[in-house]
């Protein structure tokens, strides 16, 4: 009758693959219930570090069950997990500590400035006010100005503050001789660089002229935007 197998277990594998197992599937929970959020405000590059944390996080848990599985190689199975371990915590630092620098860095503020803008349109014909380029990342962007209209009848004047796909539009019905004031706003993130354009026009079916007076456009930094239908 033969003796049953004495031989001591490897101390080097006893808890590895049990623990890291319960590590690596907290981490990949957390990576997964923040993923959409996540993935909407990243640059390519962070979404490419992304991409390696979910590789080698993957990489490691196969590894991990193989190691248990297989006792011939339980070795390198091990060593395998332990490697991809290690590159996918060290590249979520890099990531955690890009995030941290990122928001203790001040926001970039840009602004365009214009004294006054002579604003000469038909009907429904859009004329470029003027644009501000920016870098990329996510902004919040504010226009404002006044308009004056030294003719001798009224007119509605509309402008439209354009960033991509994102845009506010305003309209304002100018007395002659009169003047109102307009401001636009709109949130955006660009992913490469881009402008911040504002067009204006007149409701009018003959030539108009109008003098946009104080046009400012100003475009500050944020960490992230999101644009959400309002509740009632």
């Amino acid at each position: 009758m033969s003796e049953p197998d004495a031989r001591p277990a490897d101390p080097s594998v006893a808890a590895t693959p049990g623990t890291g197992a319960g590590l690596t599937a907290a981490v990949v929970g957390v990576l997964i219930t923040s993923l959409p959020q996540l993935i909407e405000h990243l640059s390519p590059w962070n979404r490419a570090f992304l991409a390696l944390i979910a590789v080698t996080l993957g990489l490691s848990v196969f590894a991990t069950v193989r190691a248990r599985r297989e006792a011939p190689r339980r070795r390198l199975w091990v060593t395998v997990a332990v490697a991809a371990g290690v590159v996918s915590g060290c590249t979520a630092l890099l990531l955690g500590v890009g995030a941290f620098f990122a928001t203790v860095t001040p926001a970039p503020v840009k602004i365009g400035f214009d004294d006054a803008v002579a604003l000469r349109s038909r009907a429904d014909e859009d004329v470029r006010v003027g644009a501000l380029p920016v870098e990329p990342g996510s902004y919040v962007i504010w226009v404002k100005l006044y308009a004056t209209e030294p003719e001798a009848s009224a007119v509605r004047i509309t402008c439209r503050l354009e960033a991509e796909n994102d845009y506010d539009v305003v309209s304002a019905d100018l007395a002659p001789g009169g003047s109102v004031p307009m401001a636009l706003t709109v949130a955006h993130t660009y992913r490469a660089s881009g402008d911040a354009v504002l067009f204006c026009r007149h409701a009018s079916t003959q030539p108009r002229t109008t003098t946009l007076k104080q046009v400012k456009i100003l475009a500050v930094g944020a960490a992230s935007v999101r644009i959400e239908f309002l509740t009632r």
